[in-house]
């Protein structure tokens, strides 16, 4: 990480634009596209595995559970799907949000959903509606779980929105950014936002203070993951940072991996997942040589 020594590989079975991602396994990555096919992809051979979403529309976005039990995925069909895992059933379709379904996460017993249609919509697994949340006048374009009863929503009228999932009730708006929002992700300890004046800004969870702004991105930041003090973010640059999120400086900048705009971004301790417009997921893989030297120094 330090060198930015990285091997890098491309994996290719999607017909269209990538819009969305998500960890479906410690080495497991499954994607959607606008071809509406869902694949699931071993990062280690490579091998992938495609399924019809039966969405009439895009597949713009995906969250899996946390023990990687179910699947979510929305479309710009308005709707969400939740699949069971590894076999990819489908189980059920949720109905309700006038337009296009953008983001979806679990939390606890219940499913998350945003739209086009500026609501944020909770279900139980059941697929019924529990309650609409509103408050937003844009395109709610990004979901992030807090804790156990709380989200947080990035728009595109530029704020941020904490929320109680249980009640319905909007407990925070975090002002700051001055155009619209396309992504949000928590840490634990922090809230990371980017959107359109491509910078990243850094708040507080309790307070809604905003404590640091990280710039070098030259377009929309559309993607961010976080993961052991490092933060990953993609954007319509065609670029992918890597920052510190204690210092807020910018570590690494990977300008060439993608020759178009970046959608989706995943981090984990050894490897950075990408994939956007060019059709492709792009793996940058820093223990490769870690990996290879550990091995050889076992066999002498």
């Amino acid at each position: 990480w330090l060198r930015g020594e990285v091997a890098t590989r491309y994996f290719k079975g999607h017909q269209d634009n990538i819009y969305c991602l998500a960890w479906v396994g410690p080495n497991k990555v499954a994607s959607g596209s606008r071809d509406r096919a869902i694949c699931i992809w071993d990062l280690q051979t490579g091998q992938c595995t495609r399924f019809d979403s039966g969405h009439t529309g895009s597949v713009l976005c995906m969250r899996a559970s946390r023990d990687y039990s179910i699947l979510l995925t929305g479309s710009s069909d308005a709707t969400c799907k939740i699949w069971s895992l590894p076999d990819c059933r489908l189980l059920l379709t949720f109905r309700g949000h006038g337009h296009g379904v953008l983001d979806v996460c679990v939390i606890q017993d219940y499913i998350v959903t945003s739209s086009r249609d500026h609501t944020i919509r909770v279900w139980d697994k059941t697929g019924r509606e529990l309650r609409q949340l509103t408050g937003h006048t844009g395109s709610v374009n990004a979901l992030e779980p807090l804790d156990d009863r709380r989200v947080i929503s990035a728009s595109g009228d530029s704020t941020l929105k904490v929320w109680d999932i249980t009640t319905g009730q909007c407990l925070r708006t975090m002002k700051g950014h001055t155009y619209g929002l396309a992504c949000v992700r928590y840490d634990g300890e922090r809230i990371y936002s980017g959107g359109q004046d491509s910078q990243i800004r850094v708040w507080d969870p309790e307070t809604g203070e905003c404590l640091m702004t990280m710039s070098g991105h030259m377009n929309l930041i559309r993607t961010m993951d976080c993961f052991d003090g490092k933060l990953v973010s993609g954007s319509y640059d065609r670029t992918l940072r890597v920052w510190d999120t204690k210092t807020g400086a910018c570590l690494l900048s990977f300008q060439s991996g993608h020759s178009s705009w970046i959608f989706n971004v995943l981090l984990s301790r050894t490897k950075i997942v990408s994939a956007g417009q060019d059709r492709r997921i792009m793996m940058l893989d820093f223990a490769q040589g870690i990996q290879t030297a550990k091995l050889f120094k076992e066999i002498l």
